[in-house]
This record gives C-alpha cells, structure tokens and sequence, in this order.
C-alpha cells in the first residue's frame, strides 16, 4: 500500500520548487533515512515551474549531477518531472507532488509525498482536500514540517 507523506515546503511555489530540489537530492543520494528512491516523479502545476524546477536542478547537488528531464523529452532519467496534460510511463518508486491536487495512478508507486505550500490560502487549503482524499482511499497518512 503506497504511504502518503505531506511535507511544508515553504510559503510559496519558487520556495517549495527551491525545496524539492534539494529533497529529490536527498531522496537520491539515502540523505534520509524513512524514505529511498531510485526513480522519482515530480508533477508540477504547470509549464513554467516545471521548467525553473529542471534549470534548479543542474545546481543540485553542489557536487554531482542526477539525470533529469522534462518528461515530454521521453528520455529515461531518474527524475522524470511532468504538469497538466503530460503522462508519466509507470515505473518509478516515488511521485512527488507540487500540485496541491492529488495525482492520478497513486497505485504505481511505492511512495507518496504531497509538498504543501504553507502560503494559508489556496494552496494550503488544497492539500488539505488532498490530505483527506487520501484518508479516504485507505492510505495511511503523516504529516513533516522538517527534514
């Protein structure tokens, strides 16, 4: 059964996306200990953070480089990042999710962690509608203000 973990990621997108880069690093390389992956999905609201998200992480980390790719490019990289109207080819053990919305084909993966961007309106509230969809489906749910 895939776990759900919500994570605060900031109080805005350029924030919670300067964030996750640093967490898929982290991710990556077995910087934290309850959660590894070898292959990462990142769904992003949209196009552009998508694109900041791929420049963001040529810089991370300082001294290495994790493949990644705009998943529109079809290429096979260990960080494949999508936004509305792009599909994901199955096979990776994490989806990271920057949309407060819950993603589709939960079931594909071993893990689940919902950023939540702490900006108290919109976003916030979203997750919060995640987080309970999430309840709902039987998923066993935690909450990290902290890595």
């Amino acid at each position: 059964m895939v776990e759900a973990t919500f994570m605060a990621s900031g109080k805005n997108m350029e924030e919670a996306l300067d964030f996750t880069s640093s967490l898929i690093s982290k991710l990556i390389t077995g910087g934290i200990d309850q959660i590894r992956a070898n292959k990462i999905d990142v769904f992003c609201i949209d196009i552009n953070d998508a694109n900041y998200l791929d420049e963001r992480l040529w810089n991370e980390p300082e001294y290495g480089l994790i493949s990644h790719n705009l998943v529109t490019n079809k290429t096979d990289d260990l960080i494949n990042i999508g936004y509305p109207g792009t599909k994901f080819v199955l096979g990776s053990d994490l989806i990271l999710n920057l949309s407060p919305d819950i993603p589709k084909n939960l079931d594909g993966y071993k893990n689940f962690i919902q950023l939540v961007i702490m900006d108290g309106a919109d976003l916030r509230e979203r997750a919060a509608n995640t987080w309970s969809k999430c309840k709902d489906l039987g998923l066993k749910t935690k909450f990290v203000e902290s890595i």
